[in-house]
């Protein structure tokens, strides 16, 4: 008589995203997604963290001083265990190693939910509007992955923070302009000519 151990059911895997990771997953990630399902963030976010990917522009990472946004969670596919998970996030998100992947309790028992948990590294004073419209204006030199578009797009995606509309409003007035697309372009004028 043989022994077969019972078979345990793996909850699927998804991913919280609410930054850039919402409307660009990137190619690892991007072709596990399957579905997409509308969440708010279980944690507040703020843009707390310049990133050297974005030309030292702010990004949005979990924050006291945050809210709590519309996001998703991007549900992989059924074949996709968690280690590929975990390391599609990392590449995605540019982490060292897995241990910058935590679990999130996002109120879904049917899905383990991942997130980046990437470190604050702005400091509170550093954080006003107008220091963060400072640094995104700043970050303009590295092309198209900069603080500016990293804010439009979050706001296109409907990603907003307490800070969100006056980060906005603070680079408007900088660029002279009515418009994030076309404060970009004006910023990146100014640079050029500089």
């Amino acid at each position: 008589m043989s022994w077969a151990a019972p078979v345990v059911p793996q909850r699927r895997v998804a991913v919280m995203a609410y930054g850039s990771l919402l409307y660009d997953p990137g190619p690892d990630l991007g072709p596990l997604v399957q579905e997409r399902i509308p969440r708010r963030t279980p944690f507040p976010v703020e843009y707390g963290r310049v990133s050297a990917k974005w030309g030292g522009g702010p990004v949005l990472v979990p924050h006291p001083d945050g809210g709590r946004v519309e996001g998703a969670l991007l549900v992989l596919t059924p074949a996709c265990d968690l280690g590929t998970a975990v390391e599609a996030l990392r590449v995605r998100e540019g982490l060292a190693g897995p241990e910058g992947v935590v679990e999130v309790a996002a109120g879904d028992a049917d899905l383990m939910v991942i997130a980046a948990s990437l470190p604050r590294n702005l400091p509170l004073p550093d954080m006003t509007p107008p220091e963060l419209a400072r640094r995104a204006a700043d970050s303009v030199v590295n092309g198209s992955l900069n603080g500016v578009a990293y804010l439009r797009g979050a706001l296109d995606a409907g990603i907003e923070t307490p800070r969100s509309r006056a980060y906005a409003r603070e680079i408007l007035e900088l660029a002279g302009v009515d418009d994030l697309e076309e404060a970009e372009r004006r910023l990146v004028a100014f640079r050029d000519r500089g």
